[in-house]
């Protein structure tokens, strides 16, 4: 069961359909966000002091900080465009390390 820490991540945003601005909000799937912010693109920016009175709360006011910035430089806001996107972006990642760990051999895994 999801707590107040691990619960999904609300995003509000502007989008533009059809010339018109409207405010929309979607909610993303905290596992993805988690997986693919921290582990992949911010591993050092997400570890949480442990001097702070409450770690999980400061991790968690990051990570939807971080989401939250990054879903408004796209322009739609559909949780399942997003999380399409984020998913896509972890296999781009996922594929292109694998590429750099088997330079030796032209990425080819026989």
């Amino acid at each position: 069961m999801k707590d107040n820490y691990t619960r999904n991540i609300k995003v509000t945003m502007d989008e533009v359909i059809n010339g018109e601005k409207r405010r929309s909000s979607t909610t993303l799937s905290y596992d993805i966000c988690d997986y693919y912010f921290a582990t992949i693109l911010y591993p050092k920016q997400s570890k949480v002091d442990g001097r702070y009175k409450d770690p999980k709360a400061r991790y968690r006011t990051w990570l939807e900080k971080t989401v939250r910035a990054w879903a408004k430089q796209q322009e739609v806001a559909q949780s399942s465009y997003l999380e399409r996107k984020l998913l896509e972006n972890i296999y781009n990642s996922g594929y292109k390390s694998g590429l750099d760990k088997n330079k030796d051999n032209l990425g080819l895994d026989l």
